[in-house]
């Protein structure tokens, strides 16, 4: 318990650091803007490549991302009819926050220090269908709704090619290979890959501090706390589905986390790519964290997740 406690402290505190940068003038959004693609490039990949090459393949583990893609699609159903009326910019990003949660950076540390590193197999095999939503259905729909919503304007080649050339698709895509022929690689390309990786919690969490803003209109309030309403409303019934319809098990207790995690962080890059307002990305990240941690230790104390 006081391990998770300590990773939320921390994030909280990066967070924080991040926003009292840009308050005062140290970094601005548009420097946000650079880091973001720089993460894309380099700490999302190598996030990607340890976290599954790693990991104990079993074929019972694949209905685990599968269980994630139905997750993740009735939420990104939901929020394309309940959207229908907002403009296209608006309504892309706030589509893009409803289909994805944040598992590699909050998940990780948070289910290990809950349940050991044992549970971080289910937690990686979430990842996998969380990661394949996120650049093979959330990236073309932003790229739909940054087109003005119409598919005979978009280029599907060019954004199928754009999808499996995106860096953190081809990581996943590299890890899994390397772990499913069993490729040896030298230790030295892990230990790099490794540093890769641990360099990006830091500076994602810097990144939503520099884009949380509470200067937005009551328009955009009002719409992403339907964002709020879907993630948790869809996660809190799963949650339920999970509690009584599997036998307790570990493999039980880190799902019942995983469908209460916060948005994906990759809705900040994708804001910033398509040119939405990555102030809304920020801001809802930032709230979704706070009632996403809330939530999983009343749940863990009420339901007994951990022995």
């Amino acid at each position: 318990m006081t391990q998770a406690n300590n990773v939320f402290v921390i994030t909280l505190s990066i967070i924080l650091l991040g926003f009292l940068l840009k308050k005062y003038d140290f970094v601005t959004e548009k420097d946000g803007k650079t880091i973001s693609r720089f993460l894309m490039h380099t700490t999302f990949p190598a996030l990607m490549i340890v976290s599954t090459a790693r990991v104990q393949l079993d074929p019972g583990l694949f209905l685990i991302p599968l269980f994630c893609i139905g997750f993740c699609v009735i939420m990104l159903s939901i929020a394309w009819f309940w959207f229908s009326n907002y403009t296209n910019d608006l309504r892309g990003v706030l589509t893009m926050g409803a289909g994805t949660a944040n598992v590699g950076l909050f998940g990780f540390p948070i289910i290990e220090g809950l349940f050991g590193k044992e549970a971080l197999v289910y937690a990686v095999m979430f990842d996998i269908g969380n990661t394949l939503i996120a650049f093979g259905v959330v990236y073309p729909l932003g790229r739909f709704f940054a087109s003005g919503g119409s598919a005979a304007g978009l280029d599907w080649k060019a954004i199928l090619k754009r999808v499996f050339s995106l860096p953190p698709f081809l990581g996943l895509f590299v890890g899994l290979s390397i772990n499913a022929l069993s490729i040896p690689m030298p230790p030295l390309v892990f230990d790099a890959l490794d540093v890769l990786a641990k360099g990006n919690k830091p500076l994602v969490l810097l990144l939503m501090g520099v884009y949380l803003s509470f200067n937005l209109d009551k328009n955009q309030l009002k719409a992403i706390s339907k964002v709020l309403s879907i993630r948790y409303v869809v996660g809190l019934s799963m949650v339920a589905i999970l509690y009584f319809f599997l036998p307790p098990s570990l493999m039980q207790s880190v799902l019942i986390i995983c469908v209460l995690l916060p948005l994906g962080m990759t809705i900040l890059p994708f804001s910033d790519e398509m040119n939405f307002d990555s102030r809304i990305a920020g801001t809802l990240l930032n709230i979704s964290l706070l009632i996403s941690f809330g939530l999983m230790w009343v749940l863990v104390l009420v339901l007994g997740l951990i022995p």
